[in-house]
């Protein structure tokens, strides 16, 4: 049974990936504030055509428990790269490292609860 800091942390997790798909399908029309959070780790061009895409499908293997392991362990590869990538250009990163430490904990979290996830 998973705890209540696990249940928040997951669901935390996928509403802010579903955030993520809506605000780059949508350019930030709704949500202009997220949107340049977003546009500061990756421009809103052609080259991040798949972004939105890649958010609304996690996000979407996040609710499922048996496809909810691998999704996070993709999450927190992607964000271990954007994390890399912060480093790199010596930007603020305290946002980046929590969203990161979020995705790695909902990754072990329910890797305990489903070790057989394969």
């Amino acid at each position: 049974m998973a705890t209540t800091m696990e249940k928040v942390a997951l669901g935390g997790l996928i509403g802010i990936t579903y955030l993520g798909g809506f605000s780059r399908f949508t350019h930030g029309q709704y949500t202009p504030a997220f949107h340049r959070y977003q546009v500061d780790r990756a421009p809103d061009d052609e080259s991040t055509r798949l972004i939105p895409i890649m958010d609304v499908t996690l996000a979407t293997m996040l609710v499922f428990p048996r496809t909810r392991t691998v999704a996070a362990l993709l999450g927190t590869f992607f964000q271990g790269i954007g994390l890399v990538m912060r480093i790199a250009s010596r930007k603020p990163m305290i946002p980046d490292i929590l969203l990161a430490s979020i995705t790695g904990f909902v990754a072990w979290s329910s890797y305990k609860l489903n070790p057989h996830f394969w």
